[in-house]
């Protein structure tokens, strides 16, 4: 989560599907995020007996969802991240045919969504005038090989042989 003020029906979220999901990876990570807010397992049992009615946890999870999509708004790639996009989004796209545009929007991610967009277009741009100027650099130099080749040895050998 971000460095964001803590919002009570977060964590009541959070202790909810602590408690009632069924997959221990999420529960994991739901205990870890409680115990980074400050929560111990009592504060958390203390609160999910609270909570413990359905309208409440539905209440509590809309809210959550709704904090967390405003936040995911303005949420933006680190420099590592847009290189890695930059350098192999191009091929991730066109080897999977998934750019992960279509995640992004969903979760309405519109500051990532924007510069993943470029980040594809720059990068397919960047590789295909990388591999038509590497091929034009070779076919360059090897036509420069065969106009430097000495032939005069060649020639020599057609004249006698007429």
């Amino acid at each position: 989560m971000t460095k964001s003020k803590i919002h009570k029906d977060e964590v009541d979220w959070l202790i909810s599907v602590y408690k009632t999901s069924e997959d221990d990876e999420l529960r994991n990570e739901s205990l870890e995020k409680l115990l980074i807010f400050g929560l111990d397992e009592k504060q958390i049992e203390e609160r999910f007996e609270d909570n413990k009615s359905e309208k409440d946890t539905l209440k509590a999870f809309n809210k959550a969802w709704k904090m967390q999509s405003e936040r995911n708004e303005f949420e933006k790639y680190t420099i590592v991240e847009m290189i890695k996009i930059f350098l192999s989004g191009p091929y991730e796209l066109f080897k999977f045919f998934n750019s992960g545009l279509k995640e992004l929007w969903d979760l309405n991610y519109k500051t990532k969504f924007r510069q993943r967009m470029i980040l594809l277009i720059l990068g397919t741009i960047f590789w295909i005038l990388f591999v038509v100027g590497t091929y034009s650099y070779y076919e360059h130099k090897r036509i420069q090989e065969i106009e430097n080749a000495d032939i005069s040895d060649w020639e020599r050998n057609r004249m006698t042989n007429e």
